[in-house]
């Protein structure tokens, strides 16, 4: 059930980033493809009191799987946002794990 919330990137960037993320990231997880979402927020960046460009921020919502999957993962989400923006983007990744007795679906708990 990995989540990916995206903000500071455009949609036609994250529609061509998104099948091939999935397939890395499952590859990488072991995770069903079907399991994934993605949803993109639309957001404006404020400094100062200006409207700014921003960079992407992606928030990786999923289960524990230890620091050296959490640091693939990071490394994949960085190289697949760049390849669509541009290599000298920053891109934010945060890694929010979740526990598996605090994720319901249908009701039911993974715990």
């Amino acid at each position: 059930m990995p989540h990916l919330r995206f903000r500071g990137i455009e949609r036609e960037a994250l529609m061509q980033l998104s099948g091939p993320l999935v397939e890395q990231l499952s590859a990488l997880t072991g995770a069903p493809v079907a399991h994934f979402t993605i949803e993109r927020v639309q957001t404006e960046f404020i400094i100062s009191a200006e409207a700014v460009a921003g960079y992407p921020f992606v928030e990786l919502m999923w289960f524990d799987r230890g620091q050296a999957i959490q640091d693939q993962a990071a490394q994949l989400i960085t190289e697949q946002v760049k390849a669509q923006v541009g290599a000298a983007v920053d891109v934010a990744v945060i890694v929010l794990p979740l526990t598996r007795s605090a994720y319901y679906d249908n009701g039911h708990h993974y715990g």
